[in-house]
């Protein structure tokens, strides 16, 4: 197993992926003994699935083997579909990119797309990363225009130039972002690696040339060459 994360050991993932299913465990025991009230019951599982989504990106960042990153993602997805709370873009996001880049089937992925398209910020950028040239949706209809113009610029334009210049910003521009600077906590385990897998989708998507990618920052090489 190769590391792919270059801020933290091995051992801090194996903690933290450790960690973080024992929480997992500990909210299915609470739901399943009907611990929870029923007007937290939807937020808990909310919870559980953003907290499997950061053992994935985890095990992506401690160098697991992507088919069992896969196996974990198509495990959440009937879980995803009935529970996801949609309420914030950027998991969204994500969540729409690694179930492309990990290549979940057609059946899937419309699923997801339908869960997702429940969301008020349902955009164009998510739009293409889970349908490509079959997207259909208005490409005005941009939820965050700002924080990601340089990203849609790369779709409309076909523009690897542009798709570089957000990556190469992209965690800079993410400062108001839960997850920004967790990799300087000491005294807590919030950390589970910096990734723009929405960059390597879009690439993946236009078929761009990345070859120069492969140990840049950020660029979730492996994913993107998955299949």
């Amino acid at each position: 197993m190769q590391m792919r994360d270059k801020l933290r050991k091995k051992e801090y993932f194996d903690t933290f992926i450790e960690e973080e299913l024992e929480d997992i465990q500990m909210f299915k025991d609470s739901l399943a003994d009907g611990e929870i009230e029923n007007d937290r019951i939807d937020s808990i599982k909310d919870e559980i699935l953003l907290i499997k989504m950061g053992v994935i990106i985890a095990k992506y960042s401690r160098g697991d083997d992507i088919e069992d990153i896969k196996q974990d993602l198509e495990d959440m997805t009937d879980m995803f579909c009935k529970s996801w709370d949609g309420g914030i873009y950027e998991y969204n996001l994500w969540f729409a990119s690694l179930a492309y880049l990990l290549g979940l089937d057609s059946t899937k992925l419309a699923r997801i797309r339908k869960k997702l398209m429940e969301s008020d910020t349902y955009d164009y950028l998510i739009d293409y990363v889970l349908t490509g040239a079959e997207c259909d949706f208005d490409n005005s209809r941009v939820s965050f225009p700002r924080s990601y113009k340089k990203l849609v610029k790369s779709i409309n334009e076909n523009d690897r130039d542009a798709l570089l210049k957000y990556l190469r910003g992209w965690y800079k521009g993410s400062q108001e972002c839960s997850w920004y600077d967790t990799h300087k906590i000491t005294d807590d385990a919030l950390y589970y690696g910096y990734w723009c897998f929405e960059a390597g989708a879009v690439a993946k998507r236009l078929g761009l040339a990345d070859d120069d990618l492969q140990n840049e920052q950020y660029y979730p090489y492996d994913l993107v060459h998955f299949i």
